[in-house]
């Protein structure tokens, strides 16, 4: 199943909202404070803060790589190979990079040249079908 991820989350928040949510953004120095909210209901959105938070060692980053390139509403398949397409009506997500234990957020050109060139190999192999 994929998703356009903006409209997806607007639709989310919209019908929460109209059953009576809110959303509330704080920051937490420790999990004895989430247990002291008087809510009965909340969505740990913590990401890797949750490391932290609840002194889980075990949970480590792992960072992929994305290149987007420009929308082709004429691309309406997707796939999963060596890395992986899909169409969204903002671009056309490709992927494939999986580096355990990496904080950096920084985009790496050497990743950014094997994902493009693995999918221009795929695509030169699709063209004979």
């Amino acid at each position: 199943m994929l998703i356009e991820p903006q409209s997806y989350l607007n639709a989310l928040l919209r019908d929460f909202y109209i059953a009576g949510g809110k959303v509330v953004v704080r920051e937490f120095r420790s999990h004895e404070e989430i247990m002291r909210l008087p809510e009965t209901v909340v969505f740990n959105c913590t990401g890797l803060g949750a490391r932290a938070l609840f002194n889980d060692q075990k949970l480590g980053p792992v960072r992929g790589q994305l290149e987007i390139l420009l929308p082709q509403p004429e691309i309406d398949y997707c796939y999963l190979s060596t890395g992986y397409m899909f169409p969204r009506h903002d671009g056309i997500v490709l992927g494939g990079t999986f580096d355990h234990d990496d904080w950096s957020l920084a985009p790496r050109a050497e990743q950014t040249t094997a994902i493009l060139e693995a999918h221009a190999g795929i695509m030169k192999g699709l063209k004979g079908v």
